[in-house]
């Protein structure tokens, strides 16, 4: 198996209010990934601290249980004063950075500031194992042993995906085993990010050929070892190995069945985190409340409803395969965002709504995001969606739940980072009263009544759900 360097292509930036993305030169092939190339406020709650020991890929350990018992961690480590002065002193410069921020917005932020904290942790936390296994990440407020506890969502997650992160060190090497079922993910993508969040190395659902029903073995680690499906490299600097999957049709896409065979001896059970491992943890709340900030201010420069052509970048954790658009709305009672986005040469398209602080709402399943396999299409297999406070009647109404203000973190996805598409994806937006929507959209618009609407999200709600449930975290 070989290792290849892959240029990531870049979409060429276009007018600021109506973008359309351009077509690629090599001028703007500048980074480089490698790929390799494949065979085929304080928290209340105090928990009791569990061992458990590693997961095999027979399922000889439950990774419920490994699940529960990294969320049980991280709540320690929030309650511990490092964590919570880390969390305290974030929150303060994330709410300063935006000093004119509506009352809606305000009245989310005290929940938002611990969701980012525990995103932090989420991905540190071993359980006090020693060990470094696949943990869900990115989940709405949920129950835990019949209590209810915060989320841990941030930095603009996709309410499409279902994310799972692995930590990684210098030391890490393990196989990971999976299995996919009869309706996988639209797209499925491995990455080995950096402690500054760069890609060194990514396979897609292509590079593993993986078909309904695939089993797949991946060996993760700094040299190649046992023979398997494919080799993932890393680095002293790997921080972490992100699979994601993106569940473009909520009524039948679920995630694959993911275990760990660690090949490495990672410290084995301790009964107590040491003042290091908490002091640890607290820089790295320091860095996700700080990346906040930094998405915050860079897109808050921008002009209001005024977003960027869709283009493909290699920082802070994004997809080489992805083309995004970031930009933030600020709407009035009576107005409405148009925004039509043209898939291109991508797979799927997704437009969805996060709050000033840049988290999903709790809501965020009954219609604060549109994607291609959901949304009604125009006749030109472009989607356009319609965000307004109050029901336009339109079937793709981007409900912000009452927020004036917020973020638009859209992604086109499935792009090939060498290669410049043939259709470029595109983006146009406009503001317009919402009086003007039947003779300002298009003539296939779809409409909806309040039965309708009522029916759709209900259904949406639902859908949005099987994906924890087929993960045993329903």
């Amino acid at each position: 198996m070989l290792l290849r360097s892959v240029p990531i292509a870049r979409l060429d930036a276009a007018g600021p209010s109506s973008t359309t993305g351009q077509s690629l030169d090599d001028s703007k092939r500048t980074s480089q990934v490698r790929i390799v190339t494949c065979r085929e406020d304080v928290i209340p709650w105090r928990v009791e601290r569990v061992i458990v020991s590693s997961m095999t890929a027979d399922g000889s350990h439950s990774a419920n249980a490994y699940q529960d018992r990294i969320e049980r961690h991280t709540l320690d480590l929030l309650r511990t004063t490092p964590v919570e002065v880390a969390r305290r002193e974030g929150a303060r410069a994330l709410r300063a950075s935006i000093p004119d921020a509506d009352d809606a917005s305000l009245a989310c932020f005290p929940e938002v500031a611990i969701e980012i904290a525990l995103n932090a942790l989420i991905g540190f936390a071993d359980g006090y194992s020693g060990e470094d296994l696949p943990r869900l990440i990115m989940r709405p407020p949920h129950e835990l042993e019949g209590e209810v506890v915060p989320g841990n969502r941030g930095l603009h997650d996709n309410p499409d995906t279902c994310y799972r992160l692995v930590p990684l060190d210098g030391r890490s090497d393990f196989i990971l085993d999976g299995r996919l079922g009869p309706a996988p993910a639209t797209i499925f993508e491995l990455s080995v990010l950096t402690s500054q969040w760069q890609t060194i190395a990514h396979l897609t659902k292509a590079d593993l050929g993986l078909v309904p029903g695939r089993h797949f073995r991946i060996h993760v680690g700094r040299q190649p070892g046992p023979e398997v499906d494919c080799f993932l490299q890393t680095s002293e600097d790997a921080e972490m190995l992100l699979v994601r999957e993106t569940l473009a049709d909520w009524s039948s896409e679920l995630p694959c069945r993911l275990s760990i065979e660690s090949r490495a001896r990672r410290g084995g059970p301790r009964p107590h985190d040491d003042p290091a491992f908490v002091e640890s943890a607290a820089r790295r709340v320091e860095k996700w409340f700080d990346q906040s900030i930094r998405l915050t201010r860079e897109t808050l420069s921008r002009p209001a409803n005024d977003f960027p052509a869709p283009v493909i970048r290699n920082e802070h954790g994004k997809l080489v395969t992805m083309a995004y658009s970031i930009g933030h709305f600020r709407i009035r009672a009576g107005e409405a965002l148009i925004l039509t986005l043209d898939p291109g040469s991508a797979q799927y398209v997704v437009a969805p709504i996060t709050n000033l602080w840049g988290t999903t709402g709790r809501d965020l399943a009954s219609g604060a995001s549109w994607n291609s396999k959901q949304a009604a299409l125009n006749d030109d297999g472009s989607f356009t969606c319609v965000l307004a406070l109050d029901d336009p009647g339109v079937y793709n109404w981007l409900d912000p739940a009452g927020l004036e203000r917020g973020f638009l973190f859209l992604r086109w996805a499935g792009l090939d980072p060498v290669e410049a598409p043939e259709r470029a994806p595109a983006l146009m937006t406009r503001v317009v009263p919402i009086a003007a929507l039947p003779d300002t959209l298009p003539r296939e618009t779809r409409w909806v009544d309040a039965e309708e609407r009522c029916a759709v999200r209900e259904t949406r709600v639902r859908n949005h759900a099987r994906r924890y449930e087929e993960l045993g975290h329903g």
